[in-house]
């Protein structure tokens, strides 16, 4: 899957996207994500993930970034790379993103 760096995403429609997927950006590093909620009067809730599948010999394994995190309307959160958070292994890990049902929220990705 190509790397797609902007995301609208809103919750009605589809609440789980996967936003890097395994191998999107191998040779890459990611500088930042910005979430902006842009809901007039709702907070929205986010958790931020990285994924990997299970194989045959491992389970799948879950990381989280944000869990259950509420971004008050008409803010934005800016992720930096400054503690290696967003610097995971492309080759083996997917980056998720969940939102709630009601949430609507733009997603950047800085490269």
């Amino acid at each position: 899957m190509a790397l797609t760096r902007y995301y609208n995403l809103v919750g009605s429609t589809q609440q789980e996207t996967e936003i890097i997927g395994v191998e999107d950006i191998l040779g890459e590093t990611i500088k930042g994500i910005h979430l902006n909620n842009i809901h007039t009067s709702s907070a929205a809730t986010i958790d931020l993930y990285i994924y990997k599948p299970s194989t045959d010999t491992t389970a799948e394994e879950t990381y989280y970034i944000l869990y259950n995190y509420s971004l008050a309307a008409k803010t934005f959160l800016e992720l930096t790379s400054e503690f290696g958070l967003l610097n995971f292994d492309s080759e083996q890990y997917a980056l998720f993103i969940k939102i709630g049902s009601s949430d609507t929220v733009d997603v950047l990705i800085g490269i």
